[in-house]
C-alpha cells in the first residue's frame, strides 16, 4: 500500500477535525443569500456545484469581494447583488459603477473592487466560460491573470470553483500553517506552494476543493491573528 505524502496526510487530519465543508458557498433552491449571508450556501459532499450560471457568477463576484476582508463581508456583497433585477454577467457588467459601489459598499475597497468586477465582466463579455474551458488550464489561468484585479489567488478561486478546474488554491493561512510545520520558508512564492500541494495530492477537483476550504476553515481558527498557530492541535502531529 502506498504511504500518503505529509500534505496527504494533513488532509485527513484536517478533514476529521472539521468534516466537508461545501465549499464555495452558493445560493440553491433550498439555501439562499435572503437571511444570515455568509452562513448558508454551502453544500458539503455536493461536487456537482455550481451547477448554472447563477451560481458561476456568485463565485466570481465573491473570488473578488473576499479580497482584503472575512468572507461575511463579501456574503453579503453578493446577497446584495443578488437581489438584482437581472442578476447575470451581462448585468452586472452593465450596471452602472455607482450603483455597483454602493451595493458592495460592505465588502470594504468598494471603488477599487467594482472596479475590479468591471474588469472581470467585460473580460467574460468577450472570452466566454465555455472559452476558458476549453483552453488548456495554464493558457486558461494566464487569461485571467491578465485582469486588472485578478491575481493568483483569485485566478484560481475562479477556475477550480466556477470552473471546476484542478488548479489549487493558496491562501495566507495555507502559507502560515505550513510555515508553523516547518514545510515552507517565509519567502516562499505562490507559485511554490502550490506547487508543493499539487504535486503530494490527487488532482481531483472534489480534493483541491474541499483540502482548500479544510485550510480556511482551520486558518480561521488559529491564524488570523498574531501569534499564529497559539492552541492548533495539529502542530502536535508529526507528519511521516
Amino acid at each position: 500500500m502506498k504511504s500518503l505524502t505529509p500534505l496527504s496526510e494533513l488532509y485527513q487530519k484536517l478533514l476529521a477535525l472539521y468534516g466537508p465543508q461545501g465549499w464555495w458557498p452558493v445560493s440553491t433552491e433550498a439555501q439562499t443569500w435572503e437571511n444570515k449571508a455568509g452562513n448558508q450556501g454551502y453544500h458539503p459532499g455536493n461536487f456537482e456545484i455550481p451547477e448554472n450560471e447563477a451560481q458561476q457568477l456568485e463565485i466570481c463576484l465573491g473570488s473578488i469581494l473576499t479580497q482584503n476582508t472575512n468572507w461575511r463581508n463579501a456574503a453579503q456583497a453578493v446577497a446584495q447583488l443578488r437581489t438584482l433585477k437581472d442578476f447575470s454577467f451581462s448585468g452586472i457588467g452593465n450596471m452602472p459603477i455607482d450603483q455597483l459601489e454602493e451595493a458592495i459598499r460592505v465588502a470594504g475597497y468598494f471603488r477599487q473592487k467594482a472596479r475590479y468586477l468591471k474588469n472581470l465582466m467585460d473580460f467574460l463579455s468577450c472570452c466566454s466560460f465555455t472559452d476558458l474551458q476549453q483552453m488548456s488550464l495554464p493558457a486558461a489561468r494566464s487569461k485571467l491573470l491578465k485582469i486588472k484585479g485578478i491575481g493568483p489567488e483569485t485566478a484560481d478561486c475562479i477556475l477550480l470553483y466556477a470552473l471546476k478546474r484542478p488548479s489549487f488554491v493558496v491562501d495566507a493561512y495555507s502559507k502560515r500553517f505550513l510555515l508553523q510545520l516547518g514545510m515552507i520558508s517565509t519567502q516562499e512564492s505562490y507559485g511554490k506552494v502550490q506547487s508543493l500541494f499539487e504535486s503530494s495530492i490527487p488532482r481531483e477537483v472534489s480534493v483541491y476543493q474541499e483540502y482548500h476550504a479544510l485550510l480556511v476553515a482551520h486558518g480561521k481558527e488559529y491564524y488570523s491573528k498574531k501569534p499564529y498557530g497559539v492552541g492548533d492541535p495539529l502542530l502536535t502531529f508529526q507528519l511521516s
